[in-house]
């Protein structure tokens, strides 16, 4: 076995999950915990051990890299990779599916499963970067970012056994041609109208536009709703640190108050 290397930019969390696992097999000791944790250091990680000093522990160098890369102050950074997150040229969907997922977890690492998979899902569908695919998505309401993800790789696959890659150069002059007659009356004369394909497509493109602006409004109100369940967690945490030191004194002035009695001997 082999212990992976930390250089900052990956996450923290994962890195220090398989050192743990990999010091538990290999039954190190403290001593050996920490010069194999030193020596799995590199580039700007490197630099804590300038901080620790000669005589730090495993402990006292996890707590700087906690500081320095902990998720929590790198959550803000993650997000907002996660809002611009759009798919690369080339880039499949499962491929997608997978960054978004992690940035997900980096963006929220302290939320219910529940919730990770919410946004995880709406990220997803935004970062499609397909008006027509995201609609043919949203249409079918999945549940969760897997449901989503099979239901795009579904719709790509259709899409390309119907409409083949290469199209006959004649056949793309022929549709560029093609017009749709709608018939309206005008003061009760009949008028053939064309339509074109461009109309149709901009009628199509403001639904979908239209779609995915009341989607990112959720999303915007989740993560207002999510900041105000936090917000409403800490008073919580508070409160009850409060109460528990409140009867500690409590208890503590009770004993002052009753000392027990002293026995004297006859």
């Amino acid at each position: 076995m082999k212990l992976m290397t930390y250089d900052g930019s990956g996450s923290l969390e994962t890195f220090l999950a398989k050192f743990s696992k990999l010091a538990e097999y290999m039954q190190w000791n403290d001593t050996d915990r920490y010069y194999h944790l030193c020596a799995s250091l590199n580039g700007i990680a490197g630099q804590v051990l300038w901080d620790a000093g000669p005589q730090a522990t495993v402990a006292d160098v996890i707590g700087l890299l906690r500081t320095r890369f902990g998720n929590e102050l790198q959550a803000e950074r993650f997000k907002a990779e996660l809002k611009v997150r759009r798919r690369r040229t080339g880039e499949s969907l499962q491929q997608l599916y997978q960054d978004i997922s992690k940035l997900v977890a980096l963006a929220h690492p302290n939320e219910g499963p529940a919730l990770v998979n919410h946004v995880a899902k709406e990220a997803f569908v935004i970062a499609l970067g397909d008006p027509i695919l995201q609609l043919k998505v949203i249409e079918r309401k999945p549940k969760t970012v897997e449901d989503a993800l099979n239901i795009a790789v579904k719709m790509e696959a259709y899409q390309a056994s119907v409409v083949p890659l290469e199209l006959d150069k004649g056949a793309v002059d022929h549709k560029a041609r093609h017009k749709v007659k709608s018939t309206y009356a005008v003061e009760g004369t009949e008028q053939d109208v064309q339509v074109g394909e461009a109309d149709q497509r901009s009628h199509g493109r403001a639904l979908i536009e239209s779609q995915l602006a009341d989607l990112q409004q959720q999303c915007n109100s989740n993560r207002e709703a999510l900041g105000r369940l936090k917000a409403q967690k800490e008073e919580a945490e508070k409160k009850a640190a409060q109460a528990t030191q409140a009867a500690k004194a409590a208890a503590q002035a009770a004993r002052s108050a009753n000392p027990p009695a002293v026995t004297g001997s006859a």
